[in-house]
């Protein structure tokens, strides 16, 4: 269990994804990564992160992609989550 530094709470992250690359690559991601400063995993479920939300947007026409949405963007605004707490 991994403890996120920019959040109060435990974030655990046991769940492994393998990407299948050639060595070169292999090589260009990792030089990437470090031009940037970032770990190369991080880079990794940072860009899934991005076109898991490209996707649901072009979804965004159907209800239930909506509602997913509009939760998420709630869960982030820590006022509504105050509110909801008291109610």
């Amino acid at each position: 269990m991994k403890k996120n530094s920019n959040a109060s709470k435990e974030v655990t992250r046991d769940k492994k994804i393998e990407i299948r690359m050639t060595e070169e690559e292999k090589e260009l991601w990792y030089e990437y990564a470090k031009d940037i400063g970032i770990n190369p995993s991080r880079l990794a479920r940072n860009i899934l992160m991005i076109e898991a939300e490209s996707i649901l947007n072009k979804l965004s026409t159907k209800p239930i992609a909506k509602a997913y949405i509009k939760t998420m963007k709630l869960l982030k605004d820590k006022e509504f989550i105050e509110r909801m707490k008291s109610d």
